[in-house]
């Protein structure tokens, strides 16, 4: 983020709390609205979080869940609003992910380091894994060395550790329904454990263990976890959307090369790389979920991790098998 970027934020949180504004959560992207009952508000920077909060919590009307980013954004580039940052301010959980996405987090909770918001950086409970280089990336496009990659919810493995770690929080600003919190986690989990075990099938039956994204890669988390490889046209956290014709051509040789047959892009894209790639190629373009975000389309209809990653296994079957 740039300096800039960063200066403005602190002004608008000392605007906040200078004039002392007192306001209720955004009326976008709640989990409960209207609801005069209201004990303790929880929000989470990106979806992953907020999906996992939403089942711990479960139908507990006096929690207020906010998903601060949104469906439909990308999160590298968002910039929290004057709002956001009141949103953030009246938490009684704020969880996010940190590192290089999300900078602006940091800023802001050291402005509001003195009030009732207990904050979770999710990221320091799991093993995260340096940003690599992608197979067909242009090194200009290269990650930040040393920088981690911020995608940890794509594994199974991941996503338990945060649901764990996100139960605890929930017990600890409400100790009153610790039991109910613990189920619906474990509930959870368990759905996760079965996708899992439906995408490892796939996995363990694979005829090649390369995918192709004529996209962003944000799944690294989620290919060291089933020892899958990948090509790519952009690494996890790029902001580019047009490859070059050397990237193209690359990846067009490799789906030859390999017998590729299913050229991945992911959500909230149009696939247009993707597409041409297949038509080049002959194979066939598919979306991937990846979790970076939601579709608003989705986020209406209640669409979870455990249902975006099913939507995977079909797709995988294709590629993989």
């Amino acid at each position: 983020m740039k300096a800039k970027k960063i200066i403005l934020i602190i002004l608008a949180i000392a605007i906040v709390i200078g004039i002392g504004i007192v306001m209720g959560v955004g009326e976008n992207n709640k989990n409960n609205s209207n609801n005069s009952n209201i004990r303790y508000n929880v929000v989470a920077s990106n979806f992953a979080s907020y999906d996992f909060l939403r089942a711990i919590i479960g139908d507990n009307k006096e929690i207020e869940l906010t998903f601060l980013i949104g469906p439909g954004k990308d999160a590298h580039s968002y910039d929290p609003t004057a709002q956001d940052l009141i949103t953030i301010k009246n938490a009684n959980l704020f969880v996010y992910i940190g590192g290089e996405m999300e900078q602006w987090a940091d800023k802001v909770l050291e402005s509001i380091e003195a009030n009732k918001t207990k904050k979770i950086c999710i990221s320091d409970f799991v093993d995260t894994i340096e940003e690599k280089k992608v197979d067909g990336v242009e090194e200009e496009e290269e990650g930040e060395k040393g920088s981690f990659d911020e995608h940890i919810w794509t594994s199974p493995e991941n996503a338990i550790k945060m649901i764990n770690a996100l139960e605890q929080a929930m017990e600890e600003i409400d100790s009153e329904n610790s039991n109910t919190y613990k189920e619906n986690a474990d509930k959870y989990i368990t759905q996760i454990k079965e996708v899992d075990s439906k995408i490892q099938n796939i996995v363990d039956n694979k005829a090649r263990d390369r995918l192709i994204f004529a996209d962003k890669m944000p799944m690294q988390y989620f290919m060291e976890y089933y020892n899958l490889k990948a090509s790519a046209a952009f690494n996890g956290c790029s902001t580019d959307t047009e490859p070059s014709a050397k990237t193209i051509a690359y990846l067009e040789d490799k789906v030859r090369e390999e017998n590729i047959p299913v050229i991945l892009y992911i959500e909230i894209n149009p696939g247009k790389v993707a597409k041409t790639i297949a038509n080049e190629t002959g194979a066939e373009a598919m979306q991937i979920q990846t979790l970076h975000n939601i579709s608003l389309d989705d986020f209406k209809n209640g669409e979870t991790w455990v249902s975006l990653m099913t939507r995977n296994i079909d797709v995988l079957k294709k590629a993989l098998q």
